[in-house]
């Protein structure tokens, strides 16, 4: 037994001395007291026992980085299943997966693993991280191990000093390796190209090609897609530099692509092609993407002196380095739909980092009908959406029919699941609502469940609650059973439009019944109904959920992407409301900002023909508005981050343009919005430059300062804003402020990972902000060939600082988890003991009844032992003076009692008894005098 805290042992002195000092009327409640006493002091000073155990926990690292072989996570799942089944009842195992970042999969649990969930980035291999997130999961004292299933290769941080954290925690860590073959692999080892080049400018472009064996090499370079140069050329082992000439035209951004290929078989066939960015600096022109293609906007704008590019919305790919071409984007009636949830976020995180503008006009196709309601536009926008009761002219009534089969159970990241993302589309649509509307809500899976009665929106009844409570169960949707169940509610409704939304599986869609039948009853009540299908067009049910909204003379709408469903259920709910464009002829007016604006006067212009009904932001501009009664925005704008935003409520080339299409001044009036929206980029002082390079694997920005200078020319230090975009994901920014590297001089070193494309934004205090051209690698760091860092070797480094080894059969690793004591306090149980102690000592002052059991017998005990020492120490004195007054007349004493000794002391004993009952009696009346019975 140990002591955890044996300063507490200070405590025995005052209470053994309060024991001395106040004593307690008998032995025996001395003893329980001093009992008491000293188990609290040894509770106190928390004791411990050790007890060995081998029982543990097991964290799997997996690496998922895009260098691991093509099956390795179905590997990496069979080697967690097999470890899964050797554990024992009371062992723990947990899994972490690692790419750019590290995130638990599963937590130390019994349980069993459900597969790889989390989002880590596949562009780098964090391992570092991974070591530290995996030593966490390990209790301290406790046995743990830690396997990784990696091809060791790791980029950031030196996993060696994540692992001697393992070491002094007695982790081992073991490997199994898992590695594409890299014999005979080409590659393309580097590009030198300048960032970049001034329009007419000729430049040079060197690839070097990396090559284990002489061999016969065919090469292709593509510019903005289109072929520019192709060959073959012979590689010697080694290094190999191919070198071309090109020539920079209008200003924009050049995206060069490389490709390598060879007749030998190649394991890495991802880093045969290279991607290479140069920027053409000069004024960059204005994009226009219309919904109509017919529109004029792009020819007004050009004649209002403005550099348009007009490009229809599917030729575009809404990437970083595309619209990094442009100095800003106008959206003319073009509906969210025509660009995907990705395309959205890289637009707003461009515009918010200061590397463009927005201009977006209105519509029946923009704003809130057309689907910008909860996108990731909207936030940036210096108008709101919401549908308010006040300008609302009719009532609805809206019945959700959500699918909540089996499949809606599964994960989409962050913790949530698709039926999570239904429910929180099905509270969407009950948000936009107002106490003059009915809502209802029912969930089908076989059957239909009622989740909500059609009712009066009442935002206190707690219907929203329900709704995000909906759980997944049972088999497909029953779409006739939805159907039914959903108009059989509307046939109650008193408001006077009535709309089904139903939400199902585009893959998943069962029994739809007679449902032409019930539609067609649903058309002549004036039931309307729209569908959400989840999945893609293709699918094998999208024609029957087509077939039922044309029925239902709804929208039918297709995703793959389940965080999109909250925007695209507020869609279909703006477009029945049917109020959210008002089609009638309306007369607006500009406000004193407008002048600011354009730089310049308009007289009053011409009606419009109709407008987009928005409610201006906090902290935005107003331009200009409407005289009717809602004084609606028309024109209103406001800087989003470092870029511009301007809405322009009025339809600008369409059925509801009106009047003002007649407008004189109506194509400056246009031309002077869009390019309040591009804005300017300013061109820095002569005794100020800056430059910027890509050099081993970062960008390198500096700004040059006059040597000749007489004072700073700025106030506050420069910063860059840095906005960094990956393929298919939402691009994110950072501000950092730059560092004197001379004195003359300040830079700032800007990492890159993977395949991510980076814009940076040059600060610069009372001068203003200058964009830089966009830079990239060439490709994923994960695909470099392995030169001196990471691999087996590696590995084995890590576990023989940590005492693993490499790990060929995966069950024996619960056996060989490190013996450790287990180290168990026994304080509480020294807590309980005292507490029943105090207990028998409150019975025994009470009622004195163990006293009055135990008494008699050991009194009378006692007794008899007196008597009998007597009696013998009596003998043994008359034999002693025999002895020495010589008499031989009797035989020495024993010490043997003789029988009538015997007899003459149990006689005394029981002549006894009566004085020990009366001792007795008197303890038991003092004992009741104490305690005042």
């Amino acid at each position: 037994m140990m002591l955890l805290t044996p300063i507490w042992l200070v405590l025995a002195i005052p209470l053994g001395l309060s024991l001395w000092l106040w004593r307690m009327p008998t032995r025996f409640l001395a003893v329980i007291r001093a009992l008491v006493m000293i188990l609290l002091v040894l509770a106190a000073c928390s004791p411990a026992i050790r007890l060995p155990s081998r029982t543990g926990t097991v964290v799997v690292v997996a690496d998922r980085s895009l260098s691991m072989p093509t099956d390795a996570e179905a590997r990496q799942l069979e080697a967690v299943k097999l470890i899964q089944s050797q554990m024992g009842p009371e062992d723990k195992l947990a899994v972490v997966s690692f790419g750019a970042s590290a995130a638990v999969d599963q937590p130390p649990q019994h349980g069993e693993f459900a597969g790889f969930v989390s989002r880590i980035g596949q562009d780098a291999s964090n391992l570092a991280d991974a070591l530290e997130t995996a030593v966490s999961l390990i209790p301290e004292r406790l046995p743990g191990r830690i396997l990784l299933l990696t091809d060791g290769r790791f980029t950031g941080p030196d996993p060696a000093d994540r692992a001697s954290r393992a070491a002094t925690r007695s982790v081992p860590i073991d490997w199994r390796l898992m590695e594409r073959p890299t014999a005979n692999d080409l590659a393309i080892a580097r590009i030198d190209a300048p960032a970049a080049a001034k329009p007419g400018e000729s430049f040079l472009i060197t690839m070097w090609i990396r090559s284990p064996i002489r061999s016969d090499v065919s090469f292709e370079i593509l510019r903005n897609g289109q072929r520019i140069s192709s060959g073959s050329s012979v590689t010697s082992p080694g290094l190999t530099r191919l070198t071309f000439r090109d020539q920079a035209e209008e200003p924009g951004t050049f995206v060069y692509e490389m490709k390598v290929s060879s007749s030998q078989a190649d394991p890495v066939v991802e880093n045969n092609s290279a991607k290479l960015l140069v920027g053409i600096e000069g004024a960059l022109p204005v994009l226009c993407v219309s919904g109509n293609r017919q529109s004029n906007l792009p020819g007004l704008l050009a004649a209002g002196g403005l550099d348009v590019v007009s490009v229809p919305d599917e030729q575009l790919a809404w990437t970083l380095e595309d619209l990094s071409r442009y100095a800003a984007v106008v959206l003319e009636n073009l509906p969210a739909d025509r660009m995907n949830a990705a395309a959205m976020a890289n637009l707003a995180g461009w515009i918010s980092g200061g590397a463009g503008g927005l201009m977006m006009t209105g519509g029946r196709n923009s704003y809130g009908p057309g689907g910008y309601y909860r996108s990731a536009l909207e936030h940036i926008l210096p108008v709101s959406m919401e549908l308010r009761r006040e300008h609302r002219k009719f009532s609805l009534a809206i019945v959700v029919a959500l699918d909540r089969s089996g499949s809606m159970a599964a994960p989409v990241g962050s913790g949530k699941t698709k039926m999570d993302l239904a429910n929180a589309a099905a509270a969407e649509v009950y948000n936009l609502l107002s106490s003059m509307d009915e809502f209802g809500c029912v969930a089908v899976d076989s059957s239909p469940h009622v989740i909500a009665p059609l009712a009066r929106v009442d935002k206190t009844s707690g219907v929203r609650g329900k709704l995000l409570r909906i759980d997944s169960m049972g088999g497909g949707i029953f779409v006739y059973e939805a159907l039914s169940t959903a108009a059989a509610m509307l046939a109650k409704a008193t408001a006077g439009t009535k709309h089904i939304i139903l939400f199902a599986d585009a893959a998943d869609s069962e029994q739809p019944g007679k449902y032409a039948e019930l539609l067609a009853k649903c058309a002549k009540a004036g039931v309307t109904c729209s569908v959400i299908g989840l999945g893609s067009a293709g699918d094998c049910d999208a024609p029957l959920l087509r077939d039922i909204a044309k029925r239902g003379s709804g929208r039918c709408f297709f995703t793959n992407s389940p965080t999109e469903l909250p925007r695209l259920f507020a869609q279909d709910t703006f477009a029945v409301a049917r109020n959210a464009f008002l089609d009638q002829l309306t007369q607006f007016k500009m406000t004193g900002f407008m002048t600011s604006l354009a730089g310049t006067q308009f007289p009053s212009p011409l009606p419009l023909g109709g407008y987009n009904l928005c409610y201006l932001r906090p902290r935005a501009n107003l331009a200009a508005m409407t005289l009717d009664e809602h004084k609606a925005p028309v024109i209103a704008a406001w800087q989003a981050g470092l870029g511009r935003v301007l809405c322009y409520t009025g339809e600008v080339d369409g059925k509801f343009t009106g009047p003002i299409a007649r407008w004189d001044r109506i194509g400056d009036f246009l031309c002077s919005q869009a390019r309040w929206a591009a804005g300017e980029n300013p061109s820095l002082p002569q005794e100020m430059l800056i430059t910027h390079e890509l050099r081993d694997g970062c960008c390198w920005i500096r700004l040059h300062l006059d040597p000749d200078r007489e004072h700073l020319p700025f106030e506050m230090m420069p910063s860059v804003q840095s906005l960094r975009g990956l393929p298919g994901e939402p691009p994110s920014s950072s501000e950092t402020p730059m560092q004197w590297s001379s004195a003359d001089e300040m830079s700032l070193q800007v990492p890159l990972s993977g395949r991510e494309t980076l814009l940076s934004t040059v600060c610069v205090p009372g001068v203003g902000s200058v964009r830089l051209p966009p830079v990239c690698l060439p490709y994923s760091p994960e695909y470099q060939t392995p030169d001196s860092f990471g691999g087996p070797a590696a590995l084995d480094q890590l576990a023989k600082l940590t005492g693993g080894k490499r790990r060929l059969e995966l069950g024996q690793i619960w056996n060989d988890l490190p013996r450790k004591p287990q180290i168990m306090g026994v304080a509480r149980w020294l807590f309980l003991a005292a507490a029943v102690l105090v207990l028998v000592e409150a019975l025994e002052r009470r009622t004195g009844l163990l006293t009055a059991i135990r008494l008699p017998r050991l009194q009378l005990a006692a007794r008899v032992g007196r008597t009998t020492g007597k009696i013998v120490r009596s003998r043994r004195k008359k034999s002693a003076t025999a002895a020495k007054a010589g008499s031989t007349a009797e035989p020495p004493v024993t010490d043997e009692r003789t029988p009538k000794a015997v007899d003459e002391a149990t006689q005394e004993a029981h002549d006894a008894q009566p004085d020990m009952l009366d001792a007795l009696g008197q303890a038991l009346r003092r004992a009741n005098g104490r305690t005042r019975r």
